[in-house]
């Protein structure tokens, strides 16, 4: 009996322990060095690094403040041992690493990128320590320039650990793939638009009806001169919804394969605070597209909704005109 319970508690206490690596950020695909969730010798890896979780690791420059030349992300390296810490002073070397970018590129589905000119970021720090009685390293940070990037186009800067002074480094979490999704339709755009208020619901046609008589008006031109649209992928775009995308609130606009064409949509964050009784996007014209011309994608946005989810709340009617800057 005495050593079957001794048994189970040596179960329950592996359970533990792989609960507690894993709450820690630690990854179970090291073969190697994890045998059945067991770390069989230490290792480092980039908290949050790692293809399985690129999505994480994208950045979206917002170049609408001109004064903004240095947006950062930052990261940490973790040292992972069976939840025990650092037994000395582990001093980590990483750097910018365009192999890794041609591993990427070359995996079949992957979408291509191309490195971010050195002129646009810079990585200065490039060895961070993991201190004795420690799990992390101090931050290390990747600045860049939203004004130089181009979010039309495809951009990664890959960072990896190179050296640990002997410690085993990760397979497969070694590596931060620093990711600027580009999309034609993605930046700056200039603003022309009005909010119309409404006590309650009113009835509208849609467009070209004119605007039923309004309780009141928002100027979104003086509110919001510049709107940034960023990628959520190569196709598509999210945009400010009228003045609450401090709500999260968004006009999602996805483009054919060429752009000679574009759909509207809405994110959640709308869809579940609001009721959408009429929308469309017009006058979608694409400067250059196809050409050696700078695109200049410019849009019309009609929008009818009840600022209630219940649809028991105040109409609004939006009508913003966008012009890529």
């Amino acid at each position: 009996m005495k050593k079957l319970l001794l048994a189970i508690l040596g179960f329950l206490f592996l359970i533990a322990l792989n609960s507690c690596l894993k709450d820690k950020g630690f990854e179970n695909q090291e073969y190697g060095l994890i045998d059945n969730g067991i770390v069989t010798e230490p290792f480092v890896q980039i908290l949050g690094g790692g293809v399985a979780k690129f999505g994480n690791q994208i950045i979206k420059p917002d170049a609408t403040d001109p004064s903004n030349t240095a947006d950062t992300a930052e990261f940490k390296v973790f040292y992972v041992n069976n939840g025990k810490p650092a037994d000395r002073d582990i001093k980590i070397t990483l750097a910018v690493d365009p192999a890794s970018l041609t591993v990427y590129n070359n995996t079949p589905g992957n979408t291509k990128f191309e490195i971010l000119p050195a002129s646009n970021f810079s990585f200065t720090k490039t060895t961070v320590t993991v201190k004795a009685g420690q799990y992390y390293s101090e931050p290390t940070y990747f600045i860049y320039n939203p004004q130089l990037i181009d979010p039309t186009r495809l951009y990664m800067v890959p960072i990896r650990i190179i050296d640990a002074q002997g410690v085993k480094i990760s397979s497969n979490t070694s590596t931060i793939f620093y990711h600027i999704i580009g999309n034609p339709l993605a930046g700056n755009y200039s603003l022309v638009g009005t909010r119309y208020n409404y006590s309650g619901s009113v009835s509208w046609a849609g467009f070209p009806a004119a605007i039923p008589p309004f309780t009141g008006t928002i100027n979104l031109t003086a509110a919001f001169p510049t709107k940034v649209a960023s990628a959520i992928d190569g196709q598509t775009i999210a945009l400010d919804f009228s003045n609450l995308g401090g709500n999260g609130y968004a006009y999602l606009i996805t483009g054919n394969a060429d752009f000679s064409k574009v759909t509207l949509s809405y994110n959640d964050a709308v869809l579940s605070g609001d009721v959408i009784k009429y929308s469309i996007i017009k006058d979608y014209s694409f400067i250059g597209a196809g050409t050696a011309a700078s695109p200049k994608p410019t849009f019309r946005i009609l929008t009818h909704y009840n600022n209630a989810a219940s649809g028991a709340g105040n109409d609004r009617i939006l009508d913003e005109l966008f012009t890529h800057l």
